[in-house]
């Protein structure tokens, strides 16, 4: 029988929303068969016993939780470790991930030890003739897209870009059964040791990591003229994305780019500033939960994606709002 294989990402005891989208790929991708097919998630961590059974609702068949000391926090040699003795022990057809700072790591550790196939950043996968598999990824900065095709005898691993999945529609009532599995340390030892985990200040936290997120476009302009998204990004303690245009202009790096070419973000908050809503750039940020969108034309497509919409000059709003932040905090 096909048994697809998803990964369940999680953060701070909470599954991440990226899950519940893998497991509506691995459902279409088992419904585009002939032969019965099962959808396994697998859990590395520790405290997500309750909120496992829950997957069943989203599609899972069957979920393995691997818990134990040894992975109370991410480590790369050993989550690796641990999803390659199941892997070579199950064998499913396919194994997918939703691209991350961890599967950016994890992905090519794991690959190694499988001695199999990865794709990474992957916006599309689908069976192919003679028992092969086809990826979609995008390359040239989403100008162009090219077609991978996969023939390993082992099991590929695809990663898939977080704004390409979406999750089905949840069964009520439907449960599953977790296996759990002891988590161990590999045989030969550790190459790595963890000393200790360092939060990362906002600045310098991954924007797919963030969970304040303070976006500007190309109309906050260049510049000095960007330094008032700075300002509010700093009172929020929050991380400065930027649209494509922004990044051209080298206002900010490449790695603050969101949108379908950049970043995929889930914040808690974001506001976009002087960001006109171009479908490059909401691509990377609608699953975001609480919008604040600020911007002059009544008409800006971002409007559609926003909580609460803001019509006028950002230059005019911000000041005066990043100014009562700074006497709130103050105040107490």
């Amino acid at each position: 029988m096909m048994d697809i294989w998803i990964l369940v990402q999680h953060r701070d005891q909470d599954i991440d929303a990226v899950t519940f989208g893998l497991l509506a790929e691995a459902r279409r991708l088992a419904a585009g068969r002939d032969e019965p097919a099962d959808v396994t998630a697998v859990a590395i961590g520790n405290g997500l016993e309750e909120k496992l059974t829950g997957l069943g609702a989203y599609g899972a068949n069957r979920v393995i939780c691997v818990r134990g000391k040894a992975v109370a926090n991410y480590q790369g040699e050993i989550f690796a470790a641990e999803l390659a003795r199941l892997l070579k022990q199950r064998t499913p057809t396919y194994f997918l991930m939703a691209q991350s700072a961890q599967t950016d790591d994890l992905g090519p550790r794991l690959a190694a030890l499988m001695e199999t196939a990865l794709v990474t950043r992957a916006v599309d996968v689908n069976p192919g003739d003679d028992g092969q598999t086809v990826a979609i990824r995008p390359i040239s900065n989403g100008y162009l897209f090219e077609e991978i095709v996969l023939d390993s005898p082992a099991t590929p691993i695809i990663s898939l870009l977080p704004s390409v999945l979406t999750p089905d529609d949840p069964a009520p009532g439907t449960r599953v059964v977790v296996l759990f599995e002891s988590a161990a340390l590999p045989p030969d030892g550790l190459r790595t040791e963890l000393i200790d985990i360092i939060a990362a200040e906002p600045q310098t936290l991954d924007l797919e990591e963030a969970d304040i997120i303070v976006s500007g476009g190309r109309g906050v302009g260049k510049g000095k003229s960007f330094d008032i998204i700075r300002q509010l990004a700093e009172v929020l303690g929050a991380s400065i994305g930027g649209t494509r245009p922004v990044i051209d202009s080298q206002t900010l790096p490449f790695e603050s780019q969101i949108g379908q070419t950049g970043k995929s973000v889930t914040p808690r908050l974001m506001f976009n500033c002087g960001i006109s809503g171009a479908n490059e750039y909401t691509a990377g940020m609608e699953k975001a939960r609480m919008v604040i969108a600020i911007n002059k034309d009544l008409r800006a497509r971002i409007f559609r994606f926003s909580d609460l919409g803001v019509i006028g000059d950002v230059h005019e709003i911000l000041p005066p709002l990043v100014q009562r932040i700074k006497e709130l905090k103050q105040s107490g």
